[in-house]
Protein backbone atom coordinates (compact mmCIF):
# COMPACT_ATOMS: atom_id res chain seq x y z
CA UNK A 1 0.00 0.00 0.00
CA UNK A 2 1.27 3.42 -0.84
CA UNK A 3 0.32 6.96 -0.47
CA UNK A 4 -1.39 7.20 -3.69
CA UNK A 5 -3.79 4.68 -2.42
CA UNK A 6 -4.30 6.32 0.99
CA UNK A 7 -5.52 9.40 -0.80
CA UNK A 8 -7.28 7.49 -2.67
CA UNK A 9 -9.34 6.24 0.35
CA UNK A 10 -9.55 9.80 2.12
CA UNK A 11 -11.21 10.51 -1.61
CA UNK A 12 -13.78 7.94 -0.70
CA UNK A 13 -14.20 8.30 2.99
CA UNK A 14 -13.04 5.36 3.84
CA UNK A 15 -10.88 7.07 6.67
CA UNK A 16 -10.22 3.79 8.43
CA UNK A 17 -8.74 2.05 5.57
CA UNK A 18 -6.52 5.43 4.79
CA UNK A 19 -5.56 5.68 8.54
CA UNK A 20 -4.11 1.66 8.27
CA UNK A 21 -2.39 2.57 5.17
CA UNK A 22 -0.39 5.79 6.40
CA UNK A 23 0.06 4.61 10.16
CA UNK A 24 1.85 1.47 8.19
CA UNK A 25 3.79 4.57 6.32
CA UNK A 26 4.69 6.26 9.24
CA UNK A 27 6.09 3.14 10.68
CA UNK A 28 7.94 2.77 8.23
CA UNK A 29 9.74 6.22 7.93
CA UNK A 30 8.38 6.86 4.30
CA UNK A 31 7.93 10.12 3.28
CA UNK A 32 7.17 11.90 6.86
CA UNK A 33 5.97 14.84 5.64
CA UNK A 34 3.38 13.88 3.54
CA UNK A 35 2.41 10.67 5.44
CA UNK A 36 2.12 13.10 8.85
CA UNK A 37 0.15 15.90 6.27
CA UNK A 38 -2.56 13.30 5.08
CA UNK A 39 -2.18 11.89 8.91
CA UNK A 40 -3.59 15.43 10.12
CA UNK A 41 -6.03 15.68 7.35
CA UNK A 42 -7.50 12.39 7.97
CA UNK A 43 -7.64 12.84 11.95
CA UNK A 44 -9.46 15.92 11.16
CA UNK A 45 -12.62 14.47 9.12
CA UNK A 46 -12.24 11.98 12.13
CA UNK A 47 -13.04 14.97 15.09
CA UNK A 48 -9.77 14.09 16.39
CA UNK A 49 -8.13 17.84 17.15
CA UNK A 50 -4.94 16.83 18.97
CA UNK A 51 -4.00 14.21 16.21
CA UNK A 52 -4.74 16.06 13.39
CA UNK A 53 -2.45 19.21 15.11
CA UNK A 54 0.22 17.03 16.42
CA UNK A 55 0.54 15.12 12.54
CA UNK A 56 0.23 18.62 11.04
CA UNK A 57 2.78 20.05 13.64
CA UNK A 58 4.90 16.71 12.68
CA UNK A 59 4.87 17.57 8.82
CA UNK A 60 5.80 21.23 9.23
CA UNK A 61 9.24 19.81 10.69
CA UNK A 62 10.13 18.52 7.20
CA UNK A 63 8.70 21.86 5.55
CA UNK A 64 8.46 24.59 8.26
CA UNK A 65 6.78 27.09 5.24
CA UNK A 66 4.39 24.61 3.68
CA UNK A 67 1.61 26.64 2.54
CA UNK A 68 -0.55 23.22 1.80
CA UNK A 69 0.36 22.29 5.45
CA UNK A 70 -0.17 25.86 7.21
CA UNK A 71 -3.46 26.64 5.62
CA UNK A 72 -4.69 22.99 6.78
CA UNK A 73 -3.53 23.45 10.72
CA UNK A 74 -4.81 27.06 10.35
CA UNK A 75 -8.21 25.64 8.74
CA UNK A 76 -7.96 22.84 11.72
CA UNK A 77 -7.90 25.94 14.62
CA UNK A 78 -10.50 27.69 12.91
CA UNK A 79 -13.20 24.89 12.93
CA UNK A 80 -12.61 24.46 16.96
CA UNK A 81 -13.40 27.87 17.52
CA UNK A 82 -9.45 28.58 18.47
CA UNK A 83 -9.63 32.10 16.09
CA UNK A 84 -6.27 33.29 17.58
CA UNK A 85 -4.38 30.43 16.34
CA UNK A 86 -5.98 30.43 12.85
CA UNK A 87 -5.09 34.61 12.62
CA UNK A 88 -1.34 33.76 13.42
CA UNK A 89 -1.34 31.68 10.50
CA UNK A 90 -3.16 33.47 8.23
CA UNK A 91 -1.01 36.15 9.10
CA UNK A 92 2.29 34.60 8.83
CA UNK A 93 1.07 33.07 5.33
CA UNK A 94 0.18 36.60 3.97
CA UNK A 95 3.95 37.53 4.51
CA UNK A 96 5.53 34.19 3.03
CA UNK A 97 3.05 33.88 0.36
CA UNK A 98 1.36 37.36 -0.83
CA UNK A 99 -0.21 35.97 -3.86
CA UNK A 100 -1.60 32.48 -1.96
CA UNK A 101 -5.46 34.14 -2.59
CA UNK A 102 -6.92 30.50 0.03
CA UNK A 103 -4.93 32.50 2.82
CA UNK A 104 -7.38 36.05 1.67
CA UNK A 105 -10.39 33.68 1.50
CA UNK A 106 -9.81 31.58 4.85
CA UNK A 107 -8.84 34.97 6.64
CA UNK A 108 -11.83 36.52 4.99
CA UNK A 109 -14.24 34.19 6.49
CA UNK A 110 -12.41 34.08 9.88
CA UNK A 111 -13.33 38.13 10.37
CA UNK A 112 -14.65 39.73 7.48
CA UNK A 113 -13.25 42.83 8.62
CA UNK A 114 -9.43 41.04 7.72
CA UNK A 115 -10.43 42.12 4.40
CA UNK A 116 -8.63 45.01 3.13
CA UNK A 117 -9.22 47.23 0.34
CA UNK A 118 -6.10 47.62 -0.52
CA UNK A 119 -5.82 43.31 -1.54
CA UNK A 120 -7.92 45.23 -4.75
CA UNK A 121 -5.21 44.91 -7.05
CA UNK A 122 -3.59 42.22 -6.11
CA UNK A 123 -6.84 40.20 -6.76
CA UNK A 124 -7.29 41.68 -10.14
CA UNK A 125 -3.76 40.77 -10.87
CA UNK A 126 -4.22 37.02 -9.78
CA UNK A 127 -7.54 36.98 -12.25
CA UNK A 128 -5.43 38.11 -15.15
CA UNK A 129 -2.76 35.75 -14.83
CA UNK A 130 -2.14 33.47 -17.45
CA UNK A 131 -1.33 30.32 -15.35
CA UNK A 132 -4.18 31.49 -12.39
CA UNK A 133 -6.18 28.10 -12.30
CA UNK A 134 -9.95 28.53 -12.07
CA UNK A 135 -10.18 27.94 -8.74
CA UNK A 136 -7.55 31.06 -8.03
CA UNK A 137 -10.02 33.35 -9.72
CA UNK A 138 -13.11 32.43 -8.60
CA UNK A 139 -11.65 32.79 -4.58
CA UNK A 140 -10.45 36.21 -6.39
CA UNK A 141 -13.42 37.51 -7.96
CA UNK A 142 -15.36 36.42 -4.54
CA UNK A 143 -13.05 38.13 -2.32
CA UNK A 144 -13.63 41.15 -4.85
CA UNK A 145 -17.29 40.98 -4.57
CA UNK A 146 -17.07 41.22 -0.83
CA UNK A 147 -14.69 44.37 -1.19
CA UNK A 148 -17.79 45.99 -3.52
CA UNK A 149 -20.58 45.25 -0.79
CA UNK A 150 -18.39 46.66 1.74
CA UNK A 151 -18.09 49.75 -0.39
CA UNK A 152 -22.37 49.46 -1.24
CA UNK A 153 -21.81 48.93 -4.55
CA UNK A 154 -24.57 46.07 -4.64
CA UNK A 155 -24.53 45.54 -8.30
CA UNK A 156 -20.63 45.48 -9.04
CA UNK A 157 -21.01 42.80 -6.09
CA UNK A 158 -23.71 40.81 -7.54
CA UNK A 159 -21.27 40.73 -11.31
CA UNK A 160 -18.22 39.37 -9.68
CA UNK A 161 -20.57 37.16 -7.91
CA UNK A 162 -21.40 35.87 -11.02
CA UNK A 163 -17.84 35.79 -12.13
CA UNK A 164 -16.83 33.41 -9.34
CA UNK A 165 -19.33 31.28 -9.59
CA UNK A 166 -18.68 30.56 -13.44
CA UNK A 167 -14.99 30.02 -12.66
CA UNK A 168 -16.00 27.42 -9.83
CA UNK A 169 -18.31 25.79 -11.56
CA UNK A 170 -15.97 25.40 -14.52
CA UNK A 171 -13.08 24.15 -12.16
CA UNK A 172 -15.24 20.90 -12.15
CA UNK A 173 -17.26 20.95 -15.07
CA UNK A 174 -17.89 17.22 -16.52
CA UNK A 175 -19.03 16.66 -12.38
CA UNK A 176 -20.96 19.32 -11.91
CA UNK A 177 -22.82 18.92 -15.22
CA UNK A 178 -23.38 14.71 -13.81
CA UNK A 179 -24.53 16.57 -10.44
CA UNK A 180 -26.96 18.77 -11.94
CA UNK A 181 -28.50 16.19 -14.28
CA UNK A 182 -28.52 13.76 -11.28
CA UNK A 183 -30.67 16.21 -9.42
CA UNK A 184 -32.43 18.25 -12.14
CA UNK A 185 -32.97 15.05 -14.68
CA UNK A 186 -33.07 12.36 -12.09
CA UNK A 187 -34.02 11.88 -8.80
CA UNK A 188 -36.57 15.09 -8.28
CA UNK A 189 -38.37 13.08 -11.25
CA UNK A 190 -38.24 9.57 -9.28
CA UNK A 191 -38.60 10.20 -5.36
CA UNK A 192 -42.13 9.18 -5.74
CA UNK A 193 -42.06 5.99 -7.71
CA UNK A 194 -38.74 4.37 -6.49
CA UNK A 195 -38.55 0.32 -6.93
CA UNK A 196 -37.32 -1.73 -4.19
CA UNK A 197 -35.80 -4.88 -4.09
CA UNK A 198 -34.47 -7.94 -2.46
CA UNK A 199 -36.44 -6.54 1.39
CA UNK A 200 -35.78 -8.45 4.49
CA UNK A 201 -37.54 -6.41 7.17
CA UNK A 202 -37.13 -9.58 9.53
CA UNK A 203 -33.54 -9.29 9.19
CA UNK A 204 -32.91 -5.37 8.65
CA UNK A 205 -29.82 -4.61 9.90
CA UNK A 206 -30.85 -1.15 11.02
CA UNK A 207 -33.90 -1.37 12.82
CA UNK A 208 -32.36 -1.07 16.26
CA UNK A 209 -30.74 2.49 14.96
CA UNK A 210 -32.34 5.76 15.99
CA UNK A 211 -31.01 8.39 13.44
CA UNK A 212 -31.24 12.18 12.71
CA UNK A 213 -31.12 13.42 9.40
CA UNK A 214 -31.12 17.19 9.03
CA UNK A 215 -32.56 18.57 5.50
CA UNK A 216 -33.54 21.24 3.57
CA UNK A 217 -31.34 24.42 1.47
CA UNK A 218 -27.81 25.46 2.94
CA UNK A 219 -27.78 28.56 5.12
CA UNK A 220 -30.98 27.97 6.97
CA UNK A 221 -29.62 27.39 10.64
CA UNK A 222 -28.72 23.18 9.36
CA UNK A 223 -25.53 23.83 10.98
CA UNK A 224 -27.10 25.36 14.62
CA UNK A 225 -29.76 22.32 15.13
CA UNK A 226 -26.73 19.49 14.68
CA UNK A 227 -24.38 21.77 17.19
CA UNK A 228 -27.17 22.23 19.62
CA UNK A 229 -27.69 18.30 19.29
CA UNK A 230 -24.34 17.28 19.33
CA UNK A 231 -23.47 18.17 22.82
CA UNK A 232 -23.78 14.52 24.07
CA UNK A 233 -21.36 11.25 24.46
CA UNK A 234 -23.66 9.17 22.59
CA UNK A 235 -24.39 11.49 19.38
CA UNK A 236 -22.55 11.73 17.04
CA UNK A 237 -22.30 14.31 14.61
CA UNK A 238 -21.18 13.32 11.10
CA UNK A 239 -21.80 16.89 9.19
CA UNK A 240 -22.76 16.60 5.42
CA UNK A 241 -21.01 13.28 4.69
CA UNK A 242 -23.32 12.49 1.80
CA UNK A 243 -23.39 8.34 2.26
CA UNK A 244 -26.99 7.87 1.30
CA UNK A 245 -26.54 9.58 -1.74
CA UNK A 246 -23.18 7.79 -2.85
CA UNK A 247 -25.06 4.63 -2.15
CA UNK A 248 -27.78 5.64 -4.46
CA UNK A 249 -25.53 6.88 -7.59
CA UNK A 250 -23.33 3.51 -6.73
CA UNK A 251 -26.09 1.69 -8.30
CA UNK A 252 -27.78 3.58 -11.16
CA UNK A 253 -24.46 5.97 -12.06
CA UNK A 254 -23.15 3.26 -14.87
CA UNK A 255 -27.27 3.64 -15.82
CA UNK A 256 -27.94 7.16 -15.64
CA UNK A 257 -24.63 8.84 -17.15
CA UNK A 258 -24.06 5.97 -19.97
CA UNK A 259 -24.28 7.40 -23.62
CA UNK A 260 -27.36 5.52 -24.63
CA UNK A 261 -29.41 6.92 -21.59
CA UNK A 262 -33.25 7.10 -22.02
CA UNK A 263 -34.65 9.05 -19.34
CA UNK A 264 -38.18 8.04 -20.89
CA UNK A 265 -37.73 4.41 -19.89
CA UNK A 266 -35.64 4.73 -17.26
CA UNK A 267 -36.72 3.28 -13.66
CA UNK A 268 -35.29 4.48 -10.16
CA UNK A 269 -34.29 0.83 -8.66
CA UNK A 270 -32.96 0.19 -5.35
CA UNK A 271 -31.17 -2.95 -4.43
CA UNK A 272 -31.94 -2.52 -0.86
CA UNK A 273 -29.27 -5.52 0.64
CA UNK A 274 -26.41 -3.31 -1.65
CA UNK A 275 -27.52 -0.10 -0.55
CA UNK A 276 -27.65 -1.34 3.30
CA UNK A 277 -24.08 -3.30 2.88
CA UNK A 278 -22.68 0.30 1.00
CA UNK A 279 -24.21 2.00 4.16
CA UNK A 280 -22.65 -0.46 6.24
CA UNK A 281 -19.27 -0.11 5.20
CA UNK A 282 -19.28 3.75 4.66
CA UNK A 283 -20.69 4.36 8.42
CA UNK A 284 -17.91 2.31 9.63
CA UNK A 285 -15.30 4.11 8.25
CA UNK A 286 -16.50 7.80 9.87
CA UNK A 287 -17.30 5.95 13.44
CA UNK A 288 -18.34 3.03 15.35
CA UNK A 289 -20.81 2.34 14.21
CA UNK A 290 -23.70 0.81 16.47
CA UNK A 291 -27.19 0.75 17.63
CA UNK A 292 -25.66 2.65 20.77
CA UNK A 293 -24.80 5.33 19.51
CA UNK A 294 -26.86 7.56 17.47
CA UNK A 295 -25.84 9.87 14.84
CA UNK A 296 -26.63 12.82 12.95
CA UNK A 297 -26.43 12.96 9.16
CA UNK A 298 -26.88 16.80 7.60
CA UNK A 299 -26.43 16.00 4.32
CA UNK A 300 -29.04 18.29 3.63
CA UNK A 301 -30.14 17.37 -0.11
CA UNK A 302 -31.42 13.78 1.83
CA UNK A 303 -34.56 15.24 1.58
CA UNK A 304 -34.53 13.57 -1.82
CA UNK A 305 -33.80 10.35 0.20
CA UNK A 306 -36.40 10.10 2.49
CA UNK A 307 -38.09 7.01 1.20
CA UNK A 308 -34.77 5.72 0.41
CA UNK A 309 -33.96 6.27 4.25
CA UNK A 310 -36.79 4.59 6.29
CA UNK A 311 -36.59 2.25 3.95
CA UNK A 312 -32.81 1.33 5.70
CA UNK A 313 -33.67 3.35 9.08
CA UNK A 314 -37.41 2.73 10.11
CA UNK A 315 -37.03 4.65 13.09
CA UNK A 316 -35.07 7.84 11.53
CA UNK A 317 -36.26 11.36 12.15
CA UNK A 318 -36.08 14.03 10.27
CA UNK A 319 -35.25 18.05 10.59
CA UNK A 320 -36.43 19.81 8.25
CA UNK A 321 -34.72 23.31 8.51
CA UNK A 322 -35.76 26.35 6.42
CA UNK A 323 -35.90 29.87 6.02
CA UNK A 324 -37.86 33.29 4.18
CA UNK A 325 -37.15 31.58 0.77
CA UNK A 326 -36.31 34.57 -1.21
CA UNK A 327 -33.62 35.17 1.22
CA UNK A 328 -32.68 31.98 1.03
CA UNK A 329 -31.56 31.86 -2.52
CA UNK A 330 -29.86 35.98 -1.91
CA UNK A 331 -27.98 33.96 0.66
CA UNK A 332 -27.02 30.67 -1.15
CA UNK A 333 -25.99 32.97 -4.09
CA UNK A 334 -23.67 35.30 -1.90
CA UNK A 335 -21.73 31.94 -0.14
CA UNK A 336 -18.86 29.98 -1.89
CA UNK A 337 -20.33 26.34 -1.72
CA UNK A 338 -18.40 24.64 -4.32
CA UNK A 339 -19.20 21.41 -3.49
CA UNK A 340 -22.91 22.20 -4.29
CA UNK A 341 -23.04 22.15 -8.15
CA UNK A 342 -26.71 23.43 -8.20
CA UNK A 343 -25.17 26.75 -6.44
CA UNK A 344 -23.05 28.27 -9.08
CA UNK A 345 -26.16 30.61 -11.09
CA UNK A 346 -29.05 31.31 -9.82
CA UNK A 347 -31.14 29.44 -13.02
CA UNK A 348 -30.07 26.03 -10.96
CA UNK A 349 -30.81 27.53 -7.58
CA UNK A 350 -34.47 28.42 -8.40
CA UNK A 351 -34.99 25.24 -10.22
CA UNK A 352 -33.49 23.54 -7.24
CA UNK A 353 -35.34 24.93 -4.78
CA UNK A 354 -38.44 24.45 -6.69
CA UNK A 355 -37.70 20.73 -6.75
CA UNK A 356 -37.14 20.82 -2.94
CA UNK A 357 -40.48 22.30 -1.79
CA UNK A 358 -42.44 19.62 -3.92
CA UNK A 359 -40.14 17.26 -2.56
CA UNK A 360 -40.47 18.02 1.44
CA UNK A 361 -44.15 19.25 1.01
CA UNK A 362 -44.46 15.87 -0.58
CA UNK A 363 -42.74 13.61 2.23
CA UNK A 364 -44.31 15.74 5.03
CA UNK A 365 -47.57 14.64 4.13
CA UNK A 366 -46.68 11.11 3.44
CA UNK A 367 -44.26 10.92 6.93
CA UNK A 368 -46.01 13.59 9.23
CA UNK A 369 -44.58 11.66 11.98
CA UNK A 370 -41.24 11.43 10.98
CA UNK A 371 -40.12 15.20 9.80
CA UNK A 372 -40.14 18.37 11.97
CA UNK A 373 -40.15 21.56 10.49
CA UNK A 374 -38.01 24.41 12.05
CA UNK A 375 -38.21 27.74 10.56
CA UNK A 376 -35.14 29.70 11.04
CA UNK A 377 -36.46 32.48 11.96
CA UNK A 378 -38.32 31.18 14.96
CA UNK A 379 -35.20 29.37 16.09
CA UNK A 380 -33.51 32.34 16.77
CA UNK A 381 -36.15 34.25 18.07
CA UNK A 382 -36.93 31.55 20.69
CA UNK A 383 -34.15 29.36 20.62
CA UNK A 384 -34.51 27.37 24.27
CA UNK A 385 -38.33 26.72 23.19
CA UNK A 386 -37.77 25.71 20.05
CA UNK A 387 -34.90 23.66 20.78
CA UNK A 388 -36.83 21.90 23.63
CA UNK A 389 -39.17 21.19 21.12
CA UNK A 390 -36.75 19.92 18.53
CA UNK A 391 -35.22 17.23 21.81
CA UNK A 392 -38.18 16.15 22.52
CA UNK A 393 -38.63 14.89 18.93
CA UNK A 394 -35.77 13.02 18.72
CA UNK A 395 -36.51 11.42 22.15
CA UNK A 396 -33.75 13.24 24.05
CA UNK A 397 -33.36 14.96 27.03
CA UNK A 398 -32.94 18.58 27.13
CA UNK A 399 -29.48 19.85 28.04
CA UNK A 400 -29.82 23.91 29.18
CA UNK A 401 -26.18 23.59 27.76
CA UNK A 402 -26.78 22.77 24.12
CA UNK A 403 -26.13 26.67 23.14
CA UNK A 404 -23.39 27.01 24.79
CA UNK A 405 -21.28 27.38 21.66
CA UNK A 406 -18.51 28.95 22.38
CA UNK A 407 -17.83 27.04 25.69
CA UNK A 408 -17.59 23.62 23.94
CA UNK A 409 -13.96 22.90 23.94
CA UNK A 410 -14.39 20.30 21.27
CA UNK A 411 -16.82 21.74 19.15
CA UNK A 412 -15.81 21.24 15.34
CA UNK A 413 -17.85 23.26 12.81
CA UNK A 414 -16.84 22.98 9.11
CA UNK A 415 -18.72 25.09 7.53
CA UNK A 416 -18.83 29.25 7.12
CA UNK A 417 -21.17 29.33 9.98
CA UNK A 418 -18.19 28.64 12.56
CA UNK A 419 -17.35 31.95 13.85
CA UNK A 420 -20.93 33.34 13.63
CA UNK A 421 -22.33 30.01 16.07
CA UNK A 422 -19.53 30.72 18.57
CA UNK A 423 -21.04 33.97 19.62
CA UNK A 424 -24.39 34.83 21.02
CA UNK A 425 -27.07 33.69 18.81
CA UNK A 426 -28.99 36.80 17.38
CA UNK A 427 -32.40 37.23 15.79
CA UNK A 428 -33.35 36.83 12.63
CA UNK A 429 -32.52 40.35 10.65
CA UNK A 430 -35.55 40.55 8.18
CA UNK A 431 -33.74 43.42 6.13
CA UNK A 432 -30.35 42.03 5.57
CA UNK A 433 -31.14 40.92 1.96
CA UNK A 434 -33.61 43.52 1.01
CA UNK A 435 -31.10 45.72 -0.70
CA UNK A 436 -30.49 42.40 -3.15
CA UNK A 437 -34.36 41.45 -4.46
CA UNK A 438 -33.41 43.05 -7.75
CA UNK A 439 -31.91 39.55 -8.68
CA UNK A 440 -34.95 38.03 -8.50
CA UNK A 441 -37.14 40.39 -10.42
CA UNK A 442 -36.90 38.07 -13.61
CA UNK A 443 -37.82 34.79 -12.28
CA UNK A 444 -41.24 36.07 -10.52
CA UNK A 445 -43.31 35.07 -13.15
CA UNK A 446 -42.13 31.63 -13.59
CA UNK A 447 -41.70 30.58 -9.41
CA UNK A 448 -44.57 31.66 -7.68
CA UNK A 449 -43.13 31.13 -4.49
CA UNK A 450 -40.93 34.45 -4.56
Amino acid sequence: MDIETGKKFIKERNYLEAEKIFLNLLHKNENLMLVNYFLGMLYFELQNYKKSKFHYNNSLKHNTNSKEVLIKLAYLEQSYGKLEEAKDIYEKLLNLYPYYIETYYRIYLLNSDHLKEEYENLFLEIINKKNSTLHEKALANYLLSKIEKKRGKYESEIDYLKKSHIDIFNSKKNYNLQSNFYYQKIISKKFKEIIFSNIDKKNLNFKKYFPIFIVGLPRSGSTLVETMLSDNDKIKGLGENSVINMAVLNQISHKIFANNFDKKIFELSINCSEIESFVLKKFSNLFEFNENIRFIDKTLENFFNIEIILNLFPNAKFLHCFRNLNDAVIAIFQSLLPTLSWTHNLDDILNYIDNYIITINYFKKKYPDKIMDIKLENLTKDNEKIGKNIFNFCNLDWNNKSFNFNKKKDLQIKTTSNVQLREKIKNYDYDKYKKYKFILNDYKQKYKWL
